[in-house]
């Protein structure tokens, strides 16, 4: 009778468990990717969610960087907080007749989800530094402090939105972006995307990107990005193919 109520516990304890990973993974996987913008969403209790992408740019003379695999990796604790791990990326570059590659910088940090899934408008806050975890002539050799707000609207007309204050070396720099989405189906979206950089010092870079996202499954994602600078320095344009994956 032991043995008995023993199994029957373990039973009801894995169908408990499988009840809450469905719960938790209800809704179709929801990325940071592609685009400037994040997501306000975060992943939910207990679930990891990987995302990756190969990225390609080049600019005047010659100049282009290859990345990869630009693998962020998300982890819900629950209470509308996630941890995550960006950055984590190979990068080979050439510029003015010199090559370098090896492993760029890490950032840490937590997303905190100030509204449900649910709501019209849904906002959340970023809290992440960059770890000089890089190979020398790639890393920024410091540990660069940055806080975000994200939000998205519906309605007629959706908007999309991420807001970034980072610290450099003791000075700020201002990122924002306003992305328009569009809906084709329910698997298939796209969207184009204003991106702007205000350093303290220095100037401003203007991007115009574009992406299109697919929903293989609810909880696996492909998708492209091609972004146009609107500057005269810098990168010309930069490409990019990702997969995300949910567990």
């Amino acid at each position: 009778m032991a043995d008995l109520i023993n199994r029957k516990s373990r039973w009801a304890g894995a169908a408990i468990a499988a009840a809450l990973i469905n719960a938790a993974h209800a809704e179709p996987i929801d990325t940071n990717r592609p685009g400037f913008s994040f997501s306000p969403g975060v992943v939910g209790k207990g679930v990891w969610q990987l995302e990756t992408s190969l990225g390609y740019s080049r600019g005047d003379g010659e100049t282009r960087t290859l990345s990869l695999p630009n693998a962020e990796l998300r982890y819900g604790v629950g209470g509308d907080v996630e941890l995550f791990v960006s950055g984590m990326s190979w990068f080979d570059a050439e510029a003015g007749g010199s090559s370098t590659s090896g492993l760029g910088d890490i950032a840490i940090g937590t997303k905190i989800a100030l509204s449900d899934m649910s709501s019209q408008t849904r906002m959340a806050l970023l809290f992440l530094v960059s770890v000089p975890t890089g190979k020398d002539g790639i890393s920024s050799n410091s540990w660069d402090p940055a806080l975000g707000f994200v939000w998205s609207s519906g309605g007629n007309i959706p908007l999309a939105g991420t807001a970034k204050v980072i610290e450099r070396d003791g000075k700020l720099q201002f990122d924002n972006g306003l992305k328009l989405p569009f809906t084709i189906n329910d698997r298939q979206s796209v969207f184009i995307e204003w991106e702007a950089n205000f350093p303290e010092s220095g100037s401003s870079s203007h991007w115009l990107n574009s992406g299109f996202q697919w929903l293989l499954s609810d909880s696996i994602q492909v998708d492209f990005g091609v972004d146009l600078s609107l500057s005269e320095f810098g990168d010309d344009h930069r490409f990019a193919a990702g997969f995300s994956r949910r567990f």
